[in-house]
């Protein structure tokens, strides 16, 4: 019974890493551009691709290159994207502009993957790091969940250690917070904000690497992972780096849990339990 616990602990925890990476790109617009960006799915998607095919050309390209190339592309697609559409739609006073702006560009990247690639469902080959195990007290943890969760917390480390610890993200909290007062003191707002839209979409490529690892993507499966998205931002709070990954991982043990009770529940109980937090939260006058 207690190792059946912790292996399913140990499942939820790895699958919650993955969530937590999955809105970190969110929360890290949401909290410093101030702009719900519904292009994110996208950009998780496109990672997952473009890991296929940089898979497909070099069938042993190390692993790590893969991650590194994704993220490159979509970092270098988010910039793009950022600078020449997403930074004039904020220079709107309304909140609707950018975000509309973000949801064409969605609608725009979707059809775009599916004319040049096709909607097949598309999965990553890792070899045999999928069925590799590490046994340890006479349990057995899969390899790749464990390495979604040093991932994922390398990932955090390095977004905590990069806002706080660097001149990038004292600029970045300086706008956030005072973005009058930042850009008197020669802070160059329109450079900052392509930086973050870089790391955003660039994290959002890592997630939808794992995420190919473990199952099949397609090129419509970016509003699913948009909704995750979003459950793991509001639940963390908005703009909320570390409770994001804190929010991952509660939903990626519920879905686990659950599942071990309800083989057909898929995201039910994520849902359900998203939800039940919000009515909480506005009952007690909290909502984030």
């Amino acid at each position: 019974m207690i190792q059946t616990s912790v292996e399913l602990l140990f499942q939820g925890i790895t699958l919650g890493g993955l969530y937590g990476i999955i809105g970190a790109g969110l929360a890290l617009t949401f909290g410093i551009l101030r702009v719900v960006n519904l292009s994110h799915g996208e950009m998780i998607t496109i990672g997952a691709f473009v890991a296929v095919a940089l898979v497909g050309m070099v069938p042993t390209l190390p692993i790590a290159l893969v991650l590194a190339g994704a993220f490159v592309a979509c970092a270098l697609l988010g910039a793009f994207l950022q600078a020449a559409f997403v930074e004039r739609a904020m220079a709107f006073r309304d909140p609707m502009v950018p975000m509309l702006t973000t949801f064409g560009i969605a609608v725009v990247l979707r059809n775009l993957l599916v004319e040049t690639t096709g909607a097949d469902l598309r999965g990553l080959n890792v070899g045999g790091l999928a069925q590799s195990s590490i046994s340890l007290g006479g349990m057995t943890f899969g390899a790749l969940p464990l390495v979604t969760l040093l991932l994922a917390i390398g990932v955090f480390v390095i977004l905590s250690l990069l806002i706080r610890r660097t001149t990038f993200g004292r600029e970045v909290r300086a706008l956030s917070d005072r973005p009058e007062i930042a850009a008197l003191v020669g802070v160059r707002g329109k450079r900052v904000h392509i930086k973050v839209a870089a790391l955003a979409a660039g994290f959002a490529a890592l997630a939808g690497v794992l995420l190919a690892m473990r199952a099949s993507v397609s090129p419509y499966s970016g509003v699913s992972y948009l909704l995750i998205a979003f459950e793991v931002v509001v639940l963390g709070g908005l703009g909320s780096i570390r409770g994001a990954f804190a929010a991952g991982v509660l939903l990626g043990v519920v879905q686990i849990v659950s599942s071990r009770f309800d083989g057909n529940a898929g995201l039910l109980y994520v849902h359900v339990t998203f939800f039940t937090i919000l009515v909480i939260r506005a009952i007690s006058g909290r909502l984030s």
